[in-house]
């Protein structure tokens, strides 16, 4: 039987996905301030990563961040969000390694190996918090499962709408934001709630 210390101290990783997020948010705010020519709105994060791009470190350093953070903190909120939601959250961390080990303006082959890993990483993500909603509600929590159910709406239609090019960098923009400051969320709530029983109706 695992002791409430060990589920404290593994509970305590969950601060991965408040570090992560940030970082990685940070990042591409900080990248697009300072990139030549560079335009958020209509141009994708992974723009900021590319090669030869003088911004490569800084967003680099944001995707590894987030990597990290969240694969941590996927382990440590399994026993809120469910094994099926920390699962893809698990899988979103991974597939950021594939999106940071593929950099743009490689070759056209790594070029579609990114926007497969990129695309992937983002539907884990918006699944994340759809299963989390029917975890919630077998919980009886209606308001997260109603939360978590409009993130993982609000994440899956901006992944489409993405494929509007005008406007794609704002689209992914809005989709990653909101689904970070949910994943926030929950972490916070592991935080303040850890190693205690979880409350049911």
């Amino acid at each position: 039987m695992v002791s409430q210390t060990t589920i404290k101290t593994r509970e305590s990783l969950a601060v991965g996905a408040i570090v992560g997020p940030v970082v990685f948010i940070a990042s591409w705010v900080l990248g697009g301030m300072l990139a030549d020519g560079y335009r958020p709105a209509t141009d994708a994060i992974s723009r900021l990563a590319a090669k030869g791009a003088s911004t490569a470190p800084i967003l680099s350093f944001g995707l590894a961040t987030y990597g990290i953070g969240v694969g941590l903190a996927s382990i440590a909120m399994r026993r809120v969000l469910g094994s099926r939601s920390a699962t893809a959250l698990g899988l979103n961390a991974i597939l950021t390694f594939g999106v940071l080990a593929t950099p743009l303006e490689h070759s056209s082959s790594i070029d579609r190996l990114h926007t497969a890993f990129a695309a992937s990483a983002y539907v884990a993500l918006a699944l994340a918090s759809l299963l989390a909603a029917h975890r919630f509600r077998q919980r009886g929590w209606s308001n997260a499962a109603a939360i978590s159910a409009g993130v993982g709406g609000i994440t899956a239609a901006s992944l489409a709408a993405t494929g509007i090019a005008e406007w794609s960098g704002l689209f992914q923009r809005i989709g990653l934001t909101v689904s970070d400051v949910w994943m926030m969320a929950v972490a916070v709530y592991v935080l303040r709630s850890r190693g205690t029983p979880i409350r049911t109706r």
